[in-house]
C-alpha cells in the first residue's frame, strides 16, 4: 500500500511540473531574444589593462594619455609632452594612474570612455599618427 501511496504521489508531483515554479519551456538565451547585438557585444569597454593599450584623448582640455602595454602611461597635458609618467591599473571599472610625481588619479569606466575629474577620455583616432 506504501508503494501504490508513493507511486500516486510521484505521479501527481510530476503532472504539477517543475518544482521551482518555472515552466516546461527552455528559457532563451538572452542573444537569441533579440537579433540586433548589444552595445556591450559590439563595442567592448575595458575591464583588463591590455584593453587600454594605446593613446587616449580628451581633445577640450588638451590632455591625452598614452597607455603602453608594460602597464606604465604618459601623459600629455596643455601642450606639454610627457607632463607626467607612472603605473596605471584597472580593477572593478576604475581606473587608476600613479604618477611618479606622487599623486594618484582615479577615473570609472563609462561605456567606451575614461572619466577623470580633470576630463573624460576617448580612445584617439589611430590615424591621427600619434
Amino acid at each position: 500500500m506504501r508503494i501504490a501511496t508513493a507511486v500516486f504521489l510521484l505521479a501527481a508531483l510530476t503532472a504539477c511540473g517543475p518544482l521551482d515554479g518555472g515552466s516546461d519551456e527552455p528559457t532563451p538565451s538572452p542573444s537569441a531574444s533579440s537579433s540586433t547585438p548589444s552595445a556591450a557585444e559590439t563595442n567592448p569597454v575595458p575591464a583588463a589593462a591590455a584593453d587600454l593599450v594605446g593613446d587616449w584623448e580628451d581633445p577640450a582640455e588638451k590632455w591625452t594619455v598614452h597607455f603602453r602595454d608594460d602597464d606604465t602611461f604618459v601623459e600629455d597635458y596643455q601642450g606639454v609632452k610627457d607632463f607626467r609618467v607612472g603605473k596605471y591599473s584597472i580593477a572593478d571599472g576604475t581606473v587608476k594612474l600613479e604618477g611618479d610625481d606622487g599623486n594618484t588619479d582615479e577615473g570609472t569606466v563609462e561605456g567606451e570612455t575614461l572619466v577623470f575629474k580633470l576630463g573624460t577620455l576617448k580612445r584617439a583616432d589611430s590615424s591621427s599618427g600619434q
